[in-house]
């Protein structure tokens, strides 16, 4: 497994779930974390549920390049709020840009290397001071720097299978506890 970001400020890092962790709204989840601090808590969006949807299904937007970009589910925090962000991979130095533009109705200018990136989000995953932390310590989350593929997760069939895809890579035992059925008695 790559190196684990420092747990003092995981900004720009991957929260992947655990296997055993099955709160619905985020089991066989990857997250990216936007905002992360001691003092402030965490902030992260959903990259891997896409909901087959464009803006111009969910939204009243004018008509324009907005209208085509894809609706994923952000997380459980504000589900009825629609967020615009760009998340994307820069190669050199390998990195991950995010930028947020906030609500797609408030008119925000979008810049061009912006827009092939953009993405919309159905909510937002959020936690208070201190409560990501103890999550990792209880190994609900696995703790991952950023990797190309995940950022750049297409709003398709490949999004929804990237937590089990990344499982099997990190060995036999997440590649079995991934296998698990969500309901143990149907083995």
């Amino acid at each position: 497994m790559r190196d684990t970001p420092s747990a003092g400020n995981m900004t720009g890092s991957l929260l992947v779930a655990h296997p055993t962790l099955r709160d619905s709204n985020f089991a066989r989840t990857i997250l990216f974390l936007s905002h992360h601090s001691s003092e402030d808590g965490a902030v992260g969006l959903v990259l891997n549920r896409p909901l087959r949807k464009v803006m111009g299904d969910v939204a009243n937007i004018p008509p324009g390049s907005l209208q085509r970009v894809p609706v994923f589910y952000g997380g459980p925090v504000a589900q009825d709020e629609l967020l615009l962000a760009s998340v994307r991979w820069i190669e050199s130095p390998s990195a991950v840009a995010f930028r947020g533009f906030g609500d797609p109705g408030n008119g925000a200018e979008i810049p061009p290397e912006f827009q092939p990136s953009l993405r919309a989000f159905s909510g937002y995953s959020g936690w208070t001071r201190g409560q990501l932390e103890a999550e990792i310590a209880q190994k609900s989350w696995l703790l991952v720097p950023p990797i190309r593929e995940l950022i750049e997760l297409p709003h398709s069939h490949s999004a929804e299978h990237a937590w089990r895809d990344l499982m099997r890579s990190l060995g036999p035992v997440y590649k079995l506890l991934a296998e698990m059925p969500d309901d143990p008695s149907l083995n």
